[in-house]
């Protein structure tokens, strides 16, 4: 035996044997724990998985299991005109609540973080008021203000109403990010030669742009899912989905409200999916265009 080998074997009786880890039981607290976190969540979206298969029903009467897989009902959701006009109502309010809350919450937020004046705090309460007053006390403030100016009911009730609604939430995101905000770029703008107009719109509103589309994204849902205050300020022209759904509702519960709920759920895994995104940006440090 040569003398490598003698170092060899000397060093494997050295190395002492590799003990198996023996896992502990979990205590009754942890099962029990994993217990109420399933059932939580079967709670919670069991009865999405229901409507889902249920707008597949063939029949006016539903009943399961199933006897046959169909797409009768989202034929039906096709031709009826007033589902339909409402879908397109509640698009259209959501879209243009998210565009106005946009443009009045960014410059609102801006002045909150950045400037201080008299009655500051006051301000600042006013603009999230409306994530704390409930609804229909703000929905009947608002009717009896724009009536006493002679405002008719509609699409003027309802684009004040939501953007009051939506604001709050664009304000919150967009100051969030104020608040980390890295002012060196903005200072290094500036020393260059940029005057702030230009600052603004070449270095800051690029990077709080995510937060703004954020806080668009949360209005936009507040408007489409809007109920209360908007069957006190909608006329029958431009009733929006949820007093549609609603509305029907109070007769019998049709198959077809659950191909509604479908697109509504579709919609509301896109706008999560959109903020999950801008979410991953901010983390991986994207958030400052870096």
């Amino acid at each position: 035996m040569g003398p490598a080998s003698e170092v060899a074997l000397t060093n494997s009786s050295v190395i002492p044997p590799i003990r198996k880890r023996h896992r502990r039981p979990l205590p009754v607290g942890a099962w029990f724990l994993r217990l109420v976190t399933l059932f939580v969540y079967a709670f919670l979206y069991l009865p999405i998985v229901v409507l889902v298969v249920m707008s597949f029903h063939p029949e006016h009467i539903m009943t399961f299991p199933l006897p046959s897989w169909s797409l009768r009902w989202y034929g039906e959701f096709l031709q009826d005109e007033l589902l339909i006009r409402a879908l397109l109502n509640s698009l259209f309010l959501g879209g243009v609540t998210a565009a106005l809350s946009a443009l009045i919450g960014t410059p609102c937020a801006i002045g909150l973080v950045r400037f201080d004046f008299p009655g500051k705090r006051l301000v600042n309460s006013f603009v999230l008021a409306p994530m704390i007053v409930p609804n229909v006390i703000m929905a009947i403030g608002l009717l009896i203000l724009l009536n006493i100016v002679n405002i008719p009911r509609g699409y003027p009730y309802l684009i004040i109403g939501h953007v009051m609604f939506g604001l709050p939430y664009v304000v919150i995101t967009v100051s969030s990010q104020l608040y980390g905000f890295p002012r060196e770029f903005e200072e290094a703008a500036l020393n260059l030669g940029a005057n702030e107009l230009m600052t603004f719109f070449e270095v800051t509103l690029p990077l709080i742009a995510p937060s703004i589309m954020a806080g668009s994204l949360f209005a936009f849902t507040i408007s489409f899912q809007e109920y209360v205050a908007s069957q006190l300020w909608a006329s029958p022209s431009n009733y929006t989905l949820p007093i549609r759904i609603y509305s029907r509702l109070r007769d019998a519960v049709s198959p077809e409200l659950n191909v509604v709920g479908v697109l509504t759920l579709v919609l509301a895994i896109g706008v999560v999916a959109i903020l999950r995104v801008l979410s991953r940006r901010s983390e991986g440090g994207g958030f400052y265009g870096l």
